[in-house]
């Protein structure tokens, strides 16, 4: 082979390694990009979406809080896409009603009026403009709540929601100016709502006063009438005796752990997780030894349980982790998927989420699985600005 060759194939090669270097550069380049990409909340929804396909069965998987947390995230197409997978017609219905409110209630007012409006004059349709204009009235406007329910025939459930507020608020006046635009059925329940708060308050004596203030008095005469059913003190019930396990629970409701753990280990009593989930919170070591000293499997269970989500909660991402480890170990059908909710929500809300997506990945069935992407998708989705 003459020199002149030689050197063309020693280029040609050389050519080619710089070919393959740079490549191999660029994929390398590609790869950490990908791998040190940041994870959304958008894309582990889409990802349990997937898990609950998997699982085959309409009750395998948490489908309506998928549905939810997406729509409530601001992801609506992916919402309305979940949606179709319901497989029951009443479940689609109720979606394109929830779907709406949701988003009026994340202040997308006109979004939700146009997904909407391909049902206009429907059933289906007038629902969903309802909970639109509810959805306002809860977020103050009810100016705009009315605009939102003119075309329905009966905007009494708006009025009745509006009701509502002015009476959480004390605008007693308010309100049966509000019951008194309404159908006399309909403002039955305001009535019977201000009763209770006039009870709560101690301002039962203002009945007559506010009676007289309304113009319309056949609908007084009937305020004044079941407002009484609501101001007087329920009827006492006969009690059942209550025995010292069940004084136990009610002393650790009110914080009294020690006085509750003395008549547990006293009366020996069977069921103890009550208890020490309750004090765990205060005592986690006391709570902890209170729950070990059972012999019944389906109570440390149930306490197990108790304990992997009320350690989440504090952050104690390790203790969570050794409880529900403990938990399935002792009883996997016991798992409700809570516990994977919020330690993962908890650890992404942490730390770096890629370590928590990889032990999410690994649960043993698309159930948990599910439920730890939903509780990384609220971590993470709650971190992220509205937009």
């Amino acid at each position: 082979m003459g020199l002149s060759r030689l050197r063309s194939v020693g280029l040609t090669l050389a050519g080619i390694c710089v070919a393959l270097s740079v490549a191999a550069a660029i994929g390398w380049m590609l790869w950490l990009r990908l791998t040190d990409r940041k994870i959304t909340d958008q894309e582990l929804l889409r990802e349990a979406v997937e898990e609950w396909e998997r699982a085959g069965e309409p009750g395998d998987g948490p489908d309506y809080q998928i549905f939810e947390q997406q729509a409530a995230q601001g992801y609506y197409e992916d919402a309305a896409a979940t949606a179709t997978l319901f497989r029951r017609p009443d479940d689609r219905r109720w979606s394109v009603e929830e779907l709406a409110k949701i988003r009026a209630e994340n202040g997308d007012i006109q979004g939700a009026k146009g997904m909407i409006k391909r049902f206009a004059g429907s059933d289906l349709g007038n629902r969903a403009t309802e909970a639109i204009a509810v959805a306002q009235v809860g977020n103050g406007d009810l100016q705009g709540a009315l605009e939102t329910a003119a075309p329905l025939a009966d905007q009494d459930e708006v009025l009745r929601a509006f009701a509502g507020r002015q009476i959480a608020s004390g605008d007693f006046d308010g309100a049966l100016r509000t019951a008194q635009e309404m159908k006399s059925d309909s403002a039955d329940q305001v009535f019977y709502e201000m009763g209770d708060a006039l009870r709560v308050r101690g301002e039962q004596r203002r009945v007559r006063e506010l009676a007289s203030q309304m113009s319309d008095r056949k609908l007084a005469a009937l305020f004044t009438k079941l407002v009484q059913l609501t101001l007087r003190p329920p009827e006492p019930i006969d009690a059942i005796q209550a025995g010292p396990c069940d004084i136990a629970w009610v002393d650790a409701s009110i914080g009294k752990f020690a006085e509750a753990d003395t008549l547990v280990e006293q009366n020996k009593c069977p069921y103890v997780s009550g208890v020490a989930v309750q004090q765990y919170a205060a005592d986690p070591k006391g709570a902890e030894r209170l729950l070990r000293s059972t012999t019944n499997p389906q109570d440390l269970a149930s306490g197990l349980d108790g304990f992997a989500v009320a350690a989440a909660r504090k952050g104690n991402i390790a203790d969570a982790l050794r409880f529900y480890n403990n938990l399935q170990n002792l009883s996997p059908a016991n798992v409700s998927g809570k516990e994977v909710q919020e330690i993962a929500r908890a650890w992404t809300i942490r730390g770096r989420p890629k370590p928590v997506l990889k032990w999410v990945r690994s649960r043993p069935n698309t159930f948990e699985r599910t439920w730890g992407l939903i509780g990384m998708a609220e971590a993470l989705g709650h971190a992220r600005p509205k937009r």
